[in-house]
């Protein structure tokens, strides 16, 4: 499978979004023909599909989950090329009848789960690949028990494919050096609390550099397989002196562009014992 048979496979689902809501709230103006905010992370899902696949192609892999799918555009992809897919994410998006009507013309799983809770409704070494994109630093809670329980559910030598911002990106240090906040900013937690226009999933809690998912990872029984750091813009479309001083430096220190990716197997089921204290989940002791 050639990255451009990829791509033409994203390009051809992001077509079926068409005139499809994409904020939830039934509003027609928000609709458009080709849906941006997709259309914005297109390079995102092809970069991820060509991973999996290039997994796939070295190893036996029979079904995939999704944590964190979204609308379900990678979903839908990888069950397009044959696997068998779960796709799950939290009730407010895999509960909408469009959503579901989707997921099943492809036969793919719908797993409604809140994170939070820890525990995944699903049987231990279920799965051979797990994909979490975007999801990690939107968590507001200790993810150690979350990994643990994704540990649990892939099979031996099983891929946990982990993507998310990158905490050392190079604008990121500019801002701290000067005396700003890199977090996201107090107007977001009156938004996501605000009647008028509540936020169903608000902003980054906690970011991580490459370096940090390793020891996290690491020490929950993975070996890293490869991680690498990329940037959502294309500075090449753009050949400004800005986007070619950026393409130098992010050369010359990959660790300075915006996102990283992190391939890690599975090695061994993670032998740490965690107490949960009550104040955190009231239903957990150990996990």
């Amino acid at each position: 499978m050639t990255n451009q048979n990829i791509e033409l496979l994203v390009d051809s689902v992001i077509e079926e979004f068409k005139y499809f809501d994409l904020d939830l709230n039934n509003n027609p103006e928000k609709r458009s023909e080709t849906p941006k905010y997709l259309l914005s992370h297109k390079h995102e899902y092809i970069r991820t599909i060509c991973d999996v696949v290039k997994f796939a192609e070295e190893n036996k892999v029979e079904k995939i989950l999704e944590i964190g799918a979204f609308f379900g555009l990678v979903s839908i992809c990888l069950a397009k090329l044959g696997f068998r897919v779960c796709a799950a994410d939290i009730p407010a998006y895999m509960s909408m009848p469009e959503q579901q009507e989707r997921f099943s013309r492809y036969q793919i799983e719908i797993a409604q789960v809140k994170l939070q809770d820890y525990l995944l409704p699903f049987e231990d070494g279920a799965f051979d690949v797990i994909i979490m994109c975007e999801v990690l630093e939107h968590l507001n809670f200790n993810p150690l028990p979350l990994i643990k329980e994704i540990n649990r559910i892939g099979s031996p030598d099983s891929l946990f494919y982990l993507s998310l911002p990158n905490l050392a990106y190079y604008k990121k240090r500019l801002k701290f050096l000067f005396g700003k906040s890199i977090l996201q900013p107090v107007s977001n937690y009156f938004n996501q609390l605000d009647p008028k226009h509540p936020e169903i999933v608000n902003g980054h809690w906690r970011e991580y550099t490459g370096p940090e998912i390793i020891e996290m990872l690491e020490s929950m029984g993975y070996k890293i397989n490869r991680q690498y750091y990329f940037s959502i813009v294309d500075e090449s479309k753009n050949p400004t002196l800005k986007n070619r001083l950026t393409k130098f430096i992010f050369r010359a220190f990959p660790s300075f562009k915006e996102n990283q990716t992190t391939l890690a197997i599975r090695q061994k089921r993670t032998e740490h014992k965690f107490v949960i204290p009550d104040t955190v989940h009231e239903k957990l002791d150990i996990l």
